[in-house]
């Protein structure tokens, strides 16, 4: 879901207006990690200061007594252990580096084994594996971590922007965390049963819930597999575009719709866009230029029905459904006619949009 993945992106990027020179750091993220990582383990620290022993496997092959390398997590020579830490650093800078731990120190590995596979071992020396990949977002390892120091429990996050990625106290206690990722694998058990599914309809109704479901990853997951169910999932997505239960995911199930149905769902696109378009009629004559960023919360509606209508758009254009071509025509010309919807701040992207799905409706 390329498009929906652009947009969320850019409405992520478009709630804070950053100065130059700011960027969006690593931040370790409990859900994303447990979702991504294929293996999560509790270790203490050894001997090696790139050197791990499992004491516990919460997800993955992972034994306990093994011992994983990972040179992404060695402490720099002069680094100080949690423990130590001041209050306040020159600059912050401190609390930006890996702490060098006690001999002991448990932490939570969030770890993805190599594309090519298993990770081999990577010493001589008996049960020994290296080769780990990080599972945040942002392909960081010091983000895929959450370090203990005693009871307290500790992860790198960047809480402002511009600003630092540091080390910061994470609100969960070992206990809980144990418990999220549990609850997150067993989710996942049962999604890889639903996706297992031969029969597309029956795959999509299984997903179906978990396309509302209040962990991101899992949701995301949930209407990518929808789109990729086949024509038999039509029935189920379609029904869920008509649910208001579902009015905050609209524009990922149009992507699915489309990527599923294909050309089978033209007519059911036409009809939403015109849908669409009478929204728009309505509702721009009392909007304000500028009205992107009114409301930045995660559900804007109308931020949301932007996302749903321009999804519309593309679908109809590249699945080169002709029969809706005047109504691209006319949801353009609208947007053309109305400066407060054609805004240069960003949503003037609905017209080149229409542009592109018209040029491709009119080659057909």
């Amino acid at each position: 879901m390329q498009t929906l993945q652009l947009l969320s992106v850019l409405t992520l990027i478009s709630v804070l207006i950053y100065p130059a020179g700011a960027a969006i750091l690593p931040s370790f993220r409990l859900d994303y990690s447990s979702f991504h990582a294929t293996d999560i383990v509790l270790v203490r620290t050894v001997a090696d200061d790139d050197s791990f022993e499992v004491l516990e496997s919460w997800k993955g092959n992972s034994s306990v007594g093994e011992r994983l390398v990972i040179p992404e997590l060695r402490p720099a020579a002069n680094a100080f252990p949690i423990s130590a830490y001041p209050q306040s650093w020159p600059n912050g800078n401190g609390w930006e580096t890996i702490p060098k731990q006690p001999l002991g120190s448990r932490m939570i590995l969030f770890l993805r084994t190599s594309a090519s596979g298993p990770n081999p071992p990577s010493s001589p020396q008996a049960n020994v594996r290296g080769g780990w990949l990080p599972s945040d977002l942002m392909n960081t390892m010091k983000a895929s971590v959450a370090w203990m120091d005693g009871v307290q429990t500790y992860c790198f996050r960047q809480n402002n922007n511009p600003g630092p990625s540091t080390l910061d106290v994470l609100p969960y206690s070992l206990e809980q965390l144990r418990n999220r990722v549990s609850e997150i694998v067993d989710i996942q058990r049962d999604m890889a049963l639903a996706v297992a599914a031969q029969d597309g309809h029956q795959r999509a109704e299984a997903l179906k819930p978990y396309a509302r479901s209040e962990i991101l990853p899992v949701q995301q997951f949930a209407l990518e597999q929808l789109g990729k169910s086949g024509p038999s999932a039509v029935p189920t997505i379609r029904g869920m575009l008509n649910d208001p239960a579902f009015a905050s995911h609209a524009s990922d199930l149009v992507e699915a719709l489309v990527q599923a149905g294909g050309r089978g769902v033209g007519q059911d696109l036409d009809s939403l866009l015109l849908r669409e378009l009478a929204f728009w009629k309505s509702t721009a004559p009392s909007l304000r230029q500028g009205w992107w960023n009114a409301d930045t919360s995660i559900h804007a509606p109308l931020r949301e029905e932007y996302g749903k209508t321009i999804n519309l758009v593309i679908g109809i254009g590249q699945i080169h459904y002709s029969p809706a071509l005047a109504s691209v025509t006319q949801l353009r010309n609208l947007w053309r006619s109305q400066p407060q919807l054609n805004d240069p701040s960003g949503t003037d992207r609905m017209v080149e949009e229409c542009d592109k799905s018209i040029s491709q409706l009119q080659t057909n």
